[in-house]
């Protein structure tokens, strides 16, 4: 499933940026996310808690950020498992100046696998556009106390 959108937040790029690398920030506003602990190798182990209808369950994976460039762009890897099958996402983030603030653009690609992916790809789709809103929604928030 194709992942593409870009939102724009009034903050600067650099205060977007440095929001969207905070584990404490991303666990506040990403929808699901229950936590993200460090590891050595500079990943994060992921705690997810993700449904679709009746198909509800708990995800633990890995999340990395990879070619990192300060201010600008990084991509986003996600691996999870859990009940309802796996999730694999990965994601390109980059981040633009714009009046009146950034412009973040992201696009890439969600793998969905096992009883989850049988609810349909449409409907997958539709869920995953809220969810993104939701996300930024959360995020353009915490700019604003930045």
């Amino acid at each position: 499933m194709e992942l593409k959108g870009r939102k724009v937040i009034e903050a600067s790029p650099e205060v977007c940026f440095r929001l969207l690398r905070d584990p404490d920030v991303l666990v506040r506003t990403m929808p699901g996310l229950k936590e993200l602990e460090p590891q050595e190798d500079g990943t994060y182990r992921a705690v997810m808690e993700m449904g679709v209808g009746a198909i509800k369950g708990r995800y633990a994976g890995r999340l990395s950020m990879e070619d990192v460039v300060d201010n600008t762009s990084y991509r986003l890897v996600m691996d999870g498992q859990g009940p309802g099958g796996f999730v694999n996402v990965n994601l390109m983030v980059q981040f633009n100046s714009q009046e009146p603030g950034c412009e973040i653009q992201y696009e890439g690609e969600a793998k969905v696998g096992g009883t989850v992916a049988g609810v349909g790809q449409r409907m997958l789709g539709g869920v995953s556009t809220f969810i993104m809103n939701q996300f930024f929604d959360k995020v353009a928030k915490e700019a604003q106390q930045q």
